[in-house]
């Protein structure tokens, strides 16, 4: 069923007959329902359908990261759909039985700010420290920009963000919220 909000000329939620209604980003809009095709879909599409559910699985817990820090909104593009974009195109690789993500393609901000190359990340008493090198040479980067810090646990697929853990001159860092269980 659905809704006509604020009187006839409002937006329309909900599905009426084969109509369907929706607010999309801030916009009333309708649309026909797709039709259910008969026809198995080719190689190529499953291999797509079977990538695209990798990443858009893989990056559902940094959406809220993304939404803040991974560019600039392009049009109708929003910056998680620039994410999804890119590591679509970047950060998969084939296997025998399908795709995996490349953790090495892995970006979860992108700007006009540069990151800091880690040097080195060890555990030590309960405690993750981290060490990197100041890239304060590019005239954007301030040696007051705070360190936002992702794990990622592979096997267990668990992460974490730990933002605005230390100033970006401070060269290291600790934190004893690591534990990933």
């Amino acid at each position: 069923m659905a809704e006509i909000k604020r009187g006839i000329l409002g937006g329309l939620s909900g599905k009426v007959g084969t109509v369907v209604g929706a607010n999309w980003r801030g916009k009333n809009i309708i649309r026909v329902v797709p039709r259910k095709s008969g026809k198995k879909p080719s190689q190529l599409q499953l291999e797509q359908r079977s990538k695209f559910k990798l990443v858009s699985n893989f990056l559902q817990p940094f959406n809220a990261l993304f939404s803040r820090y991974f560019g600039a909104d392009r049009g109708l593009k929003s910056k998680v759909n620039l994410a999804l974009s890119y590591h679509l195109q970047e950060a998969i690789e084939p296997q025998e039985d399908g795709f995996a993500i490349r953790f090495d393609k892995v970006v979860v901000s992108k700007g006009s700010i540069p990151t800091v190359p880690m040097n080195s990340v060890t555990v030590e008493n309960d405690s993750l420290n981290f060490a990197w090198t100041s890239a304060m040479a590019s005239g954007l980067a301030a040696a007051t920009d705070l360190l936002t810090v992702v794990l990622y646990e592979k096997q267990q697929k668990i992460m974490r963000i730990f933002e605005r853990v230390v100033s970006r001159d401070v060269n290291s860092g600790e934190s004893d919220q690591y534990i990933l269980v």
